[in-house]
């Protein structure tokens, strides 16, 4: 899994490796600012192009050398001379190259620099919480179960449609662990008694009461609704946490449905560390983000998430700042008490919460196995929903509860903490590497003054050290170009995000992101607009810089840097296109990766083939059997398989459809009396981790860059066919009500002539008659 394994998991080795992270890291770091301000400076050019493409090499080489990285002395090196290319960068930008040539471009070129001293700030400071990332292993709870605590499961939940809440909770009953130390209870927001009374709302609020009354009544657990939805969700769990008495909670969004093996695997640590207050535990998502859906690279490269949950929680873990995350997540019930519940000042709560419970004291541990299934939004409109919710909370930290100096917290918990806020200001970083090259293509406006010999050998070694460093730390589970990729998406619209927080921190309210949706037809998003309006722009820069090369040859290096800074952009541009062309999603239940044995048989027993699942969701299965007989469609088997537990699952299901695969035949099947055996299927498409752990450990191989470029390069297109003929037939659709418009607009107009123009004739006739 996450992390380095031969990291040793005595905690004694843990606090010596951390101590003497400090002083090699603070010993380096002075030494390095030392040689830049006196040696590094004093080098020719020829002299830093030989020093930085020499020390590219070497970290390119160590890089591929994974024996060697494992010792945390050579992950420092690796590390500080990264870090070193970037400096040299940075001190180069600011001696070198801020020329005041006028007010306006002053102002956009101090614009620029602030951007990259942003990004650059967030990736050296990533450089220090990566420096070894840690792996938890499993701790077993103790024989005697009397000691074990009693664990309140918490399922908030809003607006969410009943039915989800009804698999999470059902899935809540079938955690393996003693019933008579296990309470779960629905917290329904969405059926206050505000809402209830409410004269629009109330019988919507009425309904949702009454069905998940009903669900909580028949799986036999709690069900707690408050009189008004005051602080959102800290309310909701605060006023739950005040009415409930288990001693670890459990908080699981109401879409995120837990395996049988949650508790087995994490309640164990709090006997280990009495000052354990939360054991944290990734989030995992059974379908694709609206960018994975669009650009079709689901199961193709790792999902944005892992990044987070695999490489940058274990890393901050070494550190003791693994924090809280909303959901899958274990919290000690006497130290929420201390910091008065979840804190509710800002919309991340859970980050808040963490901030408060670190500065007091409190350690926090986070286990890397996935162990709920939750789902990702449908549509991008609903995705950047999320992240504007993130970024705001995130920003909201930093204005009114800035964690770089909160007391109580370590110095590298204040890391941390600041690096996490620190990174949601790319969307003003983002925005002005999109904007940069085609304002001094288009405008003229002086924003990089640097000759193409200096790019060589400051710019070209500067991105690429970065591209070899985000590999080495994030290889297996961020490959290059995606980040930018999601970065380059979102940072248009975040930008008004972040200028709306530092004008009000306050003014942000909790929004719940709309999951579980359902798309009848492919539709062009209504955020498509501003982006193809930046595409155009940066397509039009290009005619622009040819004339600027043949008619202005002074600035034929300023030319050429911006074009290849503008192509990066096209490319990033080109494979985004998609994004804003919403794929269709018919599935209520969308289908899961799976692998295990299955077998298929007819309804009186005969064995009619074995195989292997392949796919899994709560209304069907597909699996690739060799089959022993004719298979024929609509009629119905009986499919059996096994849980990594050993557990045994025969379900009654339809064929639907067949076709040929290269290890046999894949049948698509449609469970037949879904609701007979509702909590079978509960059990057989959530319950089981381990399926989760081999879906994340499936890709043994990390390809290189030329294969990723490629992948990329054919999402980007992939996207692009699919938004290009997209509109062409919503051009096509609306041009045909356009033209029936016309006709009946021309019709219209063509009686109303005639009938003016006979009024004169029929006067004439009615005076000549008269």
């Amino acid at each position: 899994m996450q992390g380095d394994k031969t990291l040793p998991n005595n905690n004694n080795t843990l606090l010596l490796n951390r101590a003497l992270t400090y002083p090699l890291t603070v010993f380096a770091l002075t030494a390095l600012a030392t040689y830049l301000y006196f040696a590094a400076a004093d080098l020719t050019d020829t002299q830093q192009g030989i020093l930085a493409w020499s020390l590219l090499l070497v970290i390119f080489f160590a890089a591929r050398m994974p024996r060697i990285n494992k010792q945390l002395w050579v992950r420092i090196a690796f590390l500080l001379i990264a870090a070193f290319i970037t400096l040299r960068y940075l001190i180069w930008r600011a001696t070198s190259t801020l020329v005041y040539t006028g007010p306006v471009d002053f102002f956009f070129m101090s614009l620029l620099y602030i951007a990259e001293l942003e990004v650059a700030l967030v990736y050296i400071i990533n450089m220090f919480t990566n420096v070894y990332p840690l792996e938890r292993p499993a701790v077993a709870l103790p024989k005697d179960e009397s000691t074990w605590p009693t664990v309140d499961i918490f399922l908030p939940t809003y607006t969410e449609d009943p039915d989800l809440v009804r698999i999470t909770a059902t899935a809540a009953t079938q955690i393996d662990y003693p019933k008579d130390k296990l309470n779960i209870y629905i917290l329904d927001d969405g059926s206050t008694d505000a809402r209830c009374q409410h004269p629009q709302l109330g019988s919507g609020a009425h309904y949702r009461r009454r069905k998940l009354k009903a669900v909580a009544d028949k799986l036999g657990i709690g069900y707690i609704a408050r009189k008004e939805n005051k602080h959102a969700k800290a309310g909701n769990i605060n006023y739950a946490l005040a009415r409930t008495d288990g001693e670890i909670v459990l908080v699981l969004d109401c879409d995120h449905v837990p395996a049988h093996d949650i508790l087995q695997h994490t309640v164990g640590w709090f006997f280990k560390d009495p000052k354990l207050c939360l054991v944290q535990t990734p989030h995992f998502f059974i379908n694709p983000d609206p960018l994975e859906k669009n650009l079709g690279s689901f199961h193709k490269a790792p999902s944005e998430n892992e990044m987070f949950y695999r490489g940058i929680q274990p890393a901050i873990d070494f550190w003791d700042a693994s924090f809280f995350c909303g959901s899958a997540a274990l919290l000690r019930r006497t130290a929420l008490e201390e910091v008065g519940g979840i804190v509710g000042e800002t919309i991340t709560e859970d980050c808040e919460t963490s901030i408060n419970l670190h500065a007091l004291g409190y350690h926090s541990v986070y286990v890397g196995r996935p162990m709920v299934c939750g789902l990702s939004p449908e549509t991008f409109e609903d995705f950047l929903l999320q992240r504007t919710r993130w970024c705001q909370g995130m920003l909201q930290l930093f204005f009114l509860n800035n964690p770089t100096f909160k007391k109580g917290l370590t110095f590298a918990q204040r890391v941390c903490y600041t690096s996490f806020y620190m990174y949601w200001f790319f969307g003003f970083a983002r925005f002005m590497f999109f904007v940069a090259p085609s304002l001094y293509l288009l405008f003229g406006i002086q924003i990089y003054h640097a000759s193409l010999q200096e790019a060589l050998v400051y710019v070209v070694p500067h991105i690429f050290g970065s591209l070899i460093t985000m590999r080495y730390l994030f290889g297996k589970y961020r490959w290059p170009l995606f980040s930018e990729l999601y970065e380059s998406v979102q940072g248009l619209f975040l930008l008004p995000a972040v200028i709306g927080v530092v004008e009000n921190p306050k003014a942000p309210t909790f929004k719940v992101t709309p999951k579980g949706k359902t798309l009848d037809n492919d539709f062009l998003s209504p955020l498509a607009g501003p982006f193809y309006l930046m595409f155009s722009i940066m397509v039009l820069s290009i005619p622009t810089a040819i004339y600027q090369w043949v008619y202005n040859p002074y600035a034929q290096d300023g030319i050429i840097i911006c074009l290849v800074w503008l192509t990066i952009n096209l490319v990033l541009t080109f494979s985004a296109l998609g994004v804003f062309w919403e794929r269709q999603q018919v599935r209520t239940y969308p289908r899961a990766w799976a692998d295990g044995p299955a077998g298929m048989s007819d309804v009186m027993g005969r064995e009619l083939g074995t195989g292997r699942l392949h796919d899994l969701s709560m209304s069907g299965v597909g699996i690739v059997v060799v089959p022993k007989a004719r298979l024929d469609l609509n009629e119905e088997y009986v499919i059996t398989t096994y849980s990594s537990w050993g557990r045994e699952y025969k379900l009654r299901a339809k064929l639907k459809f067949q076709r040929p695969v290269k290890d046999g035949v894949y049948c698509g099947m449609a469970f037949k009396n879904m609701e007979e055996n509702y909590e079978d299927l509960v059990s057989l498409v959530y319950g089981d981790s381990q399926r989760w752990v081999d879906f994340w450990n499936r890709e043994t191989v990390q390809p290189s860059l030329f294969d990723i470029a490629q992948l990329f390069l054919k999402m980007g297109m992939y996207g692009v066919s699919h938004s290009v003929t997209g509109v062409a037939s919503l051009l096509r659709y609306y041009g045909r009500i356009l033209m029936a418009l016309w006709r009946h607009l021309s019709e219209g107009m063509g009686h109303y002539y005639i009938a003016v123009k006979s009024v004169p004739a029929r006067a004439r006739r009615k005076r000549r008659d008269s």
